[in-house]
């Protein structure tokens, strides 16, 4: 019997001492994808999440606690992204969420993230109702969807000769494909710029070929190609090129054109095709250089925008969390961290951004001290195998070239 009490007693001690440890420990939530065909994302930002975790916690953490990101794999399903959410929520009792990865996930997380009081920050996903729909507990720290292609609307209006005379675009189906189609085909019929095409494709397409062969009918100026998914980028502008379409410039919006698997499944095929994404640091900037060069060191990838996006929040939630007055009660402290988010500029590895909620343009508050060097989104293209940044000029690395078409 004293043998059994010990042992309970023992046992109790442990769990007290586990759950002061736990306490010690601020938790994030990070739904994303970790399995499934989207797992390259999820890896992209495990990766980014792990870095900035890393070297906060190597100094001293926030205010003497350890950060901890909890991931939970949603594998790129909607319903599911708001099953981890909650789970990372009331199981794991994290303080503030960030991730979700795609627009679709993101709306599932920001509903879950808004019934259950939790603060919620967008690291990547785009859509402009993520951010539109008054939800108080949403914030984000990417510009939108309506945004990102901003670059390329700049390039092809402020670079002489690069307006096309027509365009066709073909854009996948979801919440982030909508998005970002329907901005550019707005901007550019305000142009008058003729739209030959307008194409929607469900996600994870396995054949695009007659709609590019629809699209090599019109024979269009530039191609203009929007995928969520890796993998239809790829296949996209694989069989776009094998059909034979001689456009003057091939333009992907979105993050399955900027990952390395689009150069390295395409290898000659990927050369000079743009992309025209949101902001991925600016090189030329000492604090981005140091970012890429210690991410290189870690992890031997070259890093881009959703690693950026990704080890940014990590340091706007540890900003906003060493400012927030913890007390220990997990429905006080949510509530503070939310203010904290809400109330002032926020300190990330790039400089000082002011981040704010639904009440902002486009539901999208997202300016930096240093604004007029650092553009929403960028257009880059693909030289050799890497991702070269070539416009606007403040984050260019090369100077952009017009591919010529009888190459293709």
């Amino acid at each position: 019997m004293k043998l059994r009490l010990h042992q309970c007693i023992t046992f109790a001690l442990a769990l007290a001492a586990g759950a002061a440890m736990a306490q010690d420990t601020l938790k994030i939530g990070a739904p994303q994808p970790m399995t499934g065909p989207d797992a390259p994302f999820g890896d992209k930002f495990k990766k980014a999440y792990s870095l900035a975790v890393e070297e906060i916690n190597a100094k001293g953490g926030v205010n003497g606690h350890k950060l901890e990101v909890v991931i939970e794999d949603h594998q790129a399903k909607n319903p599911l992204a708001a099953t981890v959410a909650e789970k990372l929520i009331t199981q794991n009792k994290v303080l503030v969420l960030t991730g979700g990865r795609a627009s679709g996930q993101a709306m599932e997380v920001a509903s879950i993230a808004q019934r259950l009081k939790t603060p919620y920050l967008v690291d990547h996903p785009s859509a402009d109702a993520i951010t539109a729909k008054g939800f108080e507990w949403v914030f984000r720290q990417n510009p939108t969807g309506s945004i990102y292609p901003d670059a390329f609307h700049k390039f092809v209006t402020e670079v002489p000769g690069a307006m096309p005379k027509s365009i066709a675009v073909v854009y996948d189906n979801s919440l982030f494909g909508k998005t970002i189609a329907n901005a550019t085909m707005a901007y550019l019929k305000s142009k008058n710029v003729p739209v030959v095409n307008d194409e929607a494709y469900p996600v994870n397409t396995l054949d695009f070929k007659p709609i590019m062969t629809k699209v090599k009918g019109n024979n269009p100026d530039m191609l203009l190609m929007v995928a969520v998914s890796t993998t239809d980028a790829i296949l996209m502008t694989r069989h776009a090129k094998e059909i034979g379409i001689k456009a003057r410039a091939y333009v992907g919006f979105g993050g399955g054109f900027g990952v390395a698997d689009f150069a390295k499944q395409l290898g000659p095929l990927a050369e000079n095709v743009f992309s025209s994404a949101a902001w991925s640091g600016n090189p030329n900037d000492p604090l981005t250089k140091a970012f890429y060069k210690n991410f290189y060191a870690k992890y031997q990838i070259h890093p881009h925008e959703h690693e950026v996006e990704g080890y940014s929040a990590i340091y706007v939630i540890a900003d906003a969390l060493k400012r927030a007055k913890l007390t220990g009660n997990l429905d006080a402290d949510r509530a503070v961290v939310r203010e904290a988010l809400a109330s002032t500029d926020m300190q990330t590895a790039f400089g000082k951004t002011k981040f704010g909620n639904w009440s902002g343009p486009l539901g999208d508050q997202y300016t930096n001290q240093n604004i007029n060097s650092r553009d929403h989104s960028v257009m880059a293209q693909w030289r050799n195998g890497e991702l070269i940044n070539v416009y606007p000029k403040a984050n260019a690395e090369a100077a952009y070239v017009f591919p010529d078409p009888a190459k293709f």
